[in-house]
């Protein structure tokens, strides 16, 4: 369930690290200020023509500078062609898909943050990264922020991945059984229950929690096997974007790029 890259590059260092964080600011702020494809079409369908100018003229402006930005610190060069596009796509063909992921970008900057020294604590798997210190990114000029740039130390940074994975595993238990994919019961005679069992137990004793609950994963006040399928959903995306967050600071992604991050459990 741990490592399986008996290989790794280096480690991204500080300043790597940093302008990654400020490059997922920009692409999660863009996703945050695009609104969703639906409610677009059906507020268009009221606007008159000169109302239609209007607001594609605002949007222009709000990105443009951001695009911008990027371009004039150098960050822009550092990006994938993915992630430029995405900044340089018009509101309207802005994508459902396309702005979800780009929410889901807090908690994979907040591990950042994190490693950085600007967050004390992650916060539980359960709970969102707070949007705060995310927001307060900008009060520093990008020539501030590596200058003044460490990182926790390695071994800190890898309980926090082995935690983040220990999550992503669980969610893709959870998946597998639900699906039949995997048998409740195993070769050597244990079932998934008990293995489940024992990872929660461990997972507590080592303080990757407080306490198991039903002899499972804490989630909510309730057992991870009983969340509904929205918590579930919403536990699930938070553990994947932690655990590509933590891979990629640990140096499991090829030529730290960020796209090409694995998230195998």
């Amino acid at each position: 369930m741990l490592s399986f890259f008996s290989k790794r590059p280096h480690r991204p260092n500080a300043q790597t690290v940093t302008k990654r964080a400020l490059i997922l600011r920009e692409i999660f702020v863009k996703g945050a200020a695009t609104p969703p494809p639906d409610a677009l079409a059906e507020w268009m369908t009221r606007w008159t023509e000169d109302e239609r100018r209007e607001f594609f003229a605002n949007a222009e402006l709000q990105n443009a500078p951001r695009v911008g930005w990027l371009q004039r610190t150098g960050l822009w060069a550092e990006m994938s062609n993915e992630e430029q596009a995405f900044m340089n796509t018009g509101v309207v063909k802005v994508t459902t898909e396309q702005i979800v992921n780009a929410s889901w970008l807090a908690e994979s900057i907040g591990c950042l943050l994190w490693a950085l020294g600007h967050f004390p604590e992650t916060p539980a798997y359960d709970e969102e990264t707070s949007h705060e210190p995310i927001k307060a990114m900008s009060n520093k000029s990008i020539q501030e922020h590596l200058k003044t740039a460490s990182l926790r130390p390695a071994n800190e940074i890898d309980i926090k991945r082995d935690l983040a994975e220990l999550w992503h595993w669980r969610c893709r238990t959870r998946t597998l059984l639900e699906s039949r994919k995997i048998p409740s019961e195993l070769e050597n005679g244990m079932s998934m229950d008990e293995v489940i069992e024992l990872s929660a137990t461990k997972a507590a004793e080592s303080h990757a929690f407080e306490t198991t609950i039903g002899n499972d994963f804490p989630t909510f006040g309730k057992p991870f096997r009983e969340m509904t399928v929205e918590e579930f959903a919403h536990v699930t995306s938070t553990s994947q974007e932690r655990h590509k967050a933590f891979n990629w600071l640990c140096g499991y992604a090829p030529g730290n790029r960020w796209d090409e991050t694995p998230t195998d459990t």
